[in-house]
Parts: C-alpha cells; structure tokens; sequence
C-alpha cells in the first residue's frame, strides 16, 4: 500500500508501507475519500528536524472507505460496509470513552499523528470508532464527517442554532464552509466572512445569506448593519487569528454566545469586562463525539444534505505533492484525496 509522509518544509513523499494485518477489535478500511485538513497543513510547515529521525507514519485523520478484513471478535461490521472513522483511537473503556468523548481520553492518539493515517491506500482502525453509512451518504460526506463538518456541527449544536437564529461565521476554510452549509440546514440566516475572496464568493455559493471579505470592509459595522444594530445572535469562531476572534466577539449581540474551534494565533484576545458586561457566553469546542459522529451521518442522510460542494479540488494519492501544494495556498475549498 501506498501513503503520504511528511519529510518537513513542505516536502513529502508517497511511501510504499506493508498491508496492514487487523488484530482484536480492529479491522482494516480501503480509503475512498479523505481530506487535507488545515491541522495536516500546520504539520506539513513544520521544519525538517523534526521529521529527521521520526519513524515514517502516515498522515491524515479524515477516513472514509470500504470495511476489507476483520481481527478477532469483530461483530458490528462487515466486509463492504460503507464507514466512516472517528479519527481518535482511545483506551475505550475509561469515563470518557464510555460517554463517547473519544477525543479526551488521555490514552487518545489521533490517526495521522502517533499511529498511520488515512492518506494512504488502507486504514487500520478500531471497529468502535467506524460509523456505517448509507448509500445516500457519500464518501466525501464520510471524510467530512471525521473531522471538518463534525467540527462544525458539534459547535453549532453547543450553540442551538435555529431557525430563529442570526449565525456569522468567521473564516471560511472547509470548517467554516461546513458551518454555513449546517447552519443553514439548522435553519439559521448565516453571515460568512473571510478576507480571501475566493472563499467568501463560495460561501454565497453554498447558500450564506450575507457574506462579508474583511479586507475590504469593517466587519463589525458590516453585522451590525446586517442585524438592526443588535449583533448577531451566535458566532462560530473557524479563523484562528486574533482579528478574527475580536470582531467575532465585537459583532455579538448582548447575551449572545460565541463557539471557538479555530486553531491559530496564542495572541490574548479576550477582555473579561466585556464579556461580564455583555454577558456572552463562549465556548471552546474539539472535533466531535462518537456519539456526534452517528448523529451527523443520519442528519445527513434525513435532509438529503452533502458536503460535496465544499470540494473544489480532488486528487489521486499518488499526487500528494500537487494536492498539498494546492491546499497550503488556502485560497480553496476542501481539496481531498479519491480513490
């Protein structure tokens, strides 16, 4: 089997790896559809030392493909299911993987980091964390599942966004897409905003009924105008960067509530006295739960709903190179790998 490695200054190679064998509980996947997330790309500019004497491992942690072959005791799946994967492999049986938060057991290892992940030809991963899809689910809808769209619906689900919401959403890359596509479905009129202008002309594409390039307007002046003066009622946070999360912040109504998911910036953004007076409420929000994971996949599937148009780019495995240079430009939507 074939997978993508990183070498370090935005070099990798395509590597030969031996199949893998599934032992207990585990069971190997033919990748269909996995994505390039923006936490591959932070990876992929990280200097050459740090991959100097690394053990080549296999990056990616957006899995969706075909079930193969079965380890011992595997009972829930079978060869040909159609899945998706959680993308954090866990102990399974501590208080957190009981409830389904695979993602803070403190054995968790993400696919693509300490173990081999899904930018390659096969998978191994646990049968608990794989997820059988309906035919009416695609693939690609599989790979958003696992980390961009179930980033974006477990903080629009924190949030309770509905049809009675004002959403904005700040940045506008797979996640951010993935929350205006939800938000909508949710019911909500959505704001997008970005300061690339290939992604907030996308977003008007997919349905966001505002959509505002903060390079060349004041964004705030921009949701006040849009709301009556008031502020948005929620705001899912996918920047990252400090401007990003301030105006996110400043564009809220009094009393309304804010998610942040974007990874970026360690910059201090938050006045306390703001928010006290202001009484916004703000999360933090990680990925998504098994549980989440069941849900998403059914919602997809209730209201005919697909990720698909988020993806302007697709590739096959063996052009890794072409594919990662596409997506660090950031000036795209999804750019995925297909099989």
């Amino acid at each position: 089997m074939r997978g993508v490695v990183f070498l370090g200054d935005r070099r990798l190679r395509i590597q030969e790896f031996a199949d893998p064998e599934p032992g207990p509980g585990e069971v190997v996947v033919r990748m269909m559809a996995t994505g390039i997330c923006g936490s591959d790309l932070h990876v992929y500019r990280r200097g050459a030392e740090e991959f100097r004497d690394a053990e080549p491992t296999i990056v990616g942690h957006e899995p969706s493909g075909v079930v193969e072959a079965l380890g011992p005791g595997v009972t829930r799946v079978k060869p040909g299911d159609r899945v998706c994967v959680n993308h954090y492999r866990s102990c399974g049986h501590c208080r957190h993987c009981a409830e389904g938060f695979l993602q803070w057991c403190a054995d968790a290892r993400g696919y693509g980091g300490p173990v081999h992940g899904s930018h390659g030809d096969l998978l191994l991963a646990d049968e608990r964390n794989c997820v059988v899809m309906p035919d009416e689910v695609s693939f690609v809808d599989g790979a958003f599942v696992a980390c961009a769209g179930g980033t974006a619906y477990s903080g629009l689900r924190k949030l309770d966004v509905s049809g009675q919401s004002t959403l904005t959403v700040m940045g506008l890359g797979p996640v951010g897409l993935s929350a205006v596509l939800i938000g909508k479905a949710f019911g909500a009129r959505v704001i997008g905003v970005d300061v690339i202008e290939e992604r907030v002309a996308l977003a008007r594409k997919i349905g966001a009924d505002e959509a505002i390039n903060g390079a060349t307007e004041d964004v705030v002046e921009s949701i006040r105008a849009l709301t009556g003066g008031e502020g948005s009622d929620a705001l899912y946070e996918a920047s990252g960067s400090a401007p990003g999360r301030r105006q996110g912040i400043q564009g809220l109504r009094r009393g309304g509530a804010g998610v942040f998911c974007g990874v970026g910036t360690d910059e201090e953004t938050l006045n306390l006295t703001e928010i006290i007076g202001r009484e916004l409420t703000l999360m933090g929000s990680f990925v998504l739960s098994l549980r989440l994971t069941y849900d998403l996949v059914q919602f997809l599937a209730d209201n005919q709903l697909s990720f698909d148009p988020l993806v302007t780019h697709t590739f096959p495995i063996a052009d890794g190179e072409e594919a990662y240079r596409e997506a660090d430009e950031s000036r795209t939507g999804k750019v995925a790998f297909t099989w």
